[in-house]
């Protein structure tokens, strides 16, 4: 698994520190590496930084929206992953 530092997301997504901070501090990201890396952060938290740098920055959304927009997006994406892993679960017991 790939992990990050904060100031690595910074620079792959040209953000600055500052907002990553207030990122979580609103909870839209937050390092979730194991004990011994402490302070890294995943892919997915790569990811919601750039989401919600996107609501924020293009799209004029304040930081308590994109985190409900972040956090809906993500059950979405699992509710679309669920669904086909049924359809394909159906297509199995049909076959």
């Amino acid at each position: 698994m790939t992990l990050y530092t904060l100031r690595e997301i910074c620079q792959i997504l040209e953000i600055d520190e500052e907002f990553a901070w207030e990122l979580e501090r609103e909870a839209i990201i937050s390092a979730e590496a194991p004990a011994e890396q402490p302070g890294r952060y995943s892919a997915q938290m790569l990811e919601r930084a750039r989401v919600a740098y996107h609501l924020v920055h293009d799209l004029d959304v304040n930081l308590p929206g994109a985190a409900v927009i972040v956090r809906l997006r993500e059950e979405m994406v699992g509710l679309q992953r669920s669904v086909r892993e049924l359809a394909a679960e159906l297509e199995r017991k049909k076959g």
